[in-house]
This record gives structure tokens, C-alpha cells and sequence, in this order.
């Protein structure tokens, strides 16, 4: 195993108490602050995870989110998708539990799970949730974080969210995240479900992986966050893209040091 997987692999779950991001779990405050502000950094991010999703959707009938969170994904895609949560908002159409879906078998084209999977008390359930209610050939699109060197080197300074390398995620009987807190976050999990393509179509036999980019780097950061915040100076959409060109060479280089998120695409086969 590379010494950058060795480091900082030992499970870590931090207080509530000691978080030092504001507005976290404050989902109107963090929408009502963004809308106000479009703050330059966090525009740029957004657009980054959700804009690489629209050539999927295209001609697409029936789209669904979970775990919509802030809502955000309306401002960047270009078919709107039924934004579901678990949690009651102004903006969330419908609420669902995304291991016990509310949705017909084969009923739905696409699902869009933007940095929600992380927080699944069973991601297992949800995978197989999914392969229900997908239509043939229909995708998951999913953005999350990945739990890179610098990933939990950045978890333990801002005490936000940990991680646990010791749950077998492809156990139905796992509990990965604590079922009475939607908050509750284990960011191993997007790296245990997904870097082991055969595995996870061996244990969700209609799903395979058709996609799994690793991405992020300073520009995550940078954000200053997007349901819990940190002060960042604002910088100028050149800037910025100069800031996303030096984090692809580094992911490239160096994925499993640098990498602080992933984009994959799941497809339902038969």
C-alpha cells in the first residue's frame, strides 16, 4: 500500500462541538447567503460538479435528486431535476428516503446524488434502491468527496466530517453513518463503494461503474464551503481557472494525494 494511503488512515469522527465551519446543517441560512452573494468561488465550484451532468440528461423525462440539500443544482443544470430530500424546504418537491424510494420499479431516467452519498446510513440500500426504481439503461450521476491525503488532512483541521476505512459498505447488515442524524458523514465511502469496479457490479448485479473521475483540488477549498462556510477572499473567474488547470495536473500526478472529490457515472444495464 503507498505510504500516502498509510497516513491519517485510522478512523476519525469528530465532535459536533469542535466543528469550526459556520451555518453547517443550516440549509436556509447557507442557500439565502449564496443567492445573496453568489460568491465567485463557490459559483465556480457549483457549476464544476453539476454542469459535466447535462449531456445525460438530455431528452431525459423523469430526472430525480436526493438529497438536494441547498437546492443549488437548478442554477446549473439544464433540465431541472424533482429535487428530494429528507429534510422539509421551500424548494425540496418531495420528500424521500433514499434507501425506501417512493418511485414505481423501472419509473425513473436519471438520479442525481451530488455529496449526499457520504451521509447514507446504508449507501448498500441506496444502490439497490436504485437498481429498482432506474428505468433500463437509465444513469446515477453522482459528485462526491474523496478521501484523499490532503482530504483528511483537511477534515482533521476543520473538524467538520471524518472517516472510517472499517465498514464493509457492500454488507447489507452495515451501518455506516449514524440512521437519527442526516448529517452524520463517513467521507471513506465514495472511495470504498467505487474504486473496485468489479466488486461493486458483483454486489449490485444490474449496476456497473461507466465512470470514475477523480477531481478537486484548492478549488474545493477555496470555496469557502456550500452548506457550511469558512471566510475566503473572492477571486476573479481567470484566477480561478487558473486555479482549476494547476488542480487537474496535481490530480493527475497524484490522485490519491490530492483529489479531494469524484465524479462517477453508475449505469443500470438490464
Amino acid at each position: 500500500m503507498p505510504m500516502n494511503s498509510l497516513i491519517l488512515r485510522k478512523q476519525y469522527f469528530p465532535k459536533k462541538s469542535e466543528n469550526r465551519m459556520t451555518f453547517n446543517g443550516d440549509l436556509v441560512a447557507a442557500r439565502n447567503y449564496f443567492i445573496k452573494n453568489r460568491f465567485k468561488n463557490l459559483d465556480f465550484l457549483l457549476k464544476s460538479r453539476y454542469e459535466w451532468m447535462n449531456p445525460y440528461l438530455a431528452n431525459k423525462e423523469k430526472i430525480v435528486e436526493i438529497g438536494c440539500g441547498a437546492g443549488f443544482s437548478h442554477l446549473y443544470l439544464n433540465n431541472k431535476p424533482i429535487l428530494t430530500d429528507a429534510l422539509e424546504n421551500p424548494w425540496v418537491d418531495k420528500l424521500i428516503d433514499a434507501t425506501n424510494m417512493d418511485f414505481e420499479d423501472n419509473s425513473i431516467d436519471v438520479i442525481i446524488a451530488s455529496h449526499t452519498i457520504h451521509h447514507f446510513y446504508s449507501p448498500y440500500k441506496f444502490f439497490e434502491e436504485s437498481q429498482r426504481v432506474l428505468k433500463k439503461d437509465g444513469v446515477i450521476l453522482i459528485q462526491d468527496v474523496n478521501s484523499s491525503l490532503f482530504m483528511r488532512f483537511i477534515l482533521r483541521i476543520m473538524r467538520h466530517e471524518g472517516w472510517s476505512y472499517q465498514v464493509n459498505i457492500f454488507d447489507p447488515q452495515t451501518i455506516a453513518n449514524d440512521p437519527a442524524d442526516v448529517w452524520s458523514a463517513n467521507c471513506a465511502i465514495p472511495e470504498l463503494l467505487f474504486q473496485d469496479k468489479v466488486k461493486f457490479q458483483n454486489c449490485f448485479h444490474n449496476l456497473s461503474i461507466e465512470k470514475y473521475t477523480k477531481c478537486e483540488f484548492l478549488i474545493f477549498p477555496l470555496s469557502g464551503g456550500v452548506n457550511a462556510k469558512i471566510r475566503m477572499p473572492e477571486f476573479s473567474n481567470s484566477i480561478l481557472k487558473f486555479i482549476s488547470f494547476i488542480d487537474k495536473m496535481l490530480v493527475k500526478i497524484a490522485p490519491n494525494i490530492f483529489a479531494l472529490g469524484c465524479s462517477v457515472v453508475v449505469r443500470k444495464f438490464k
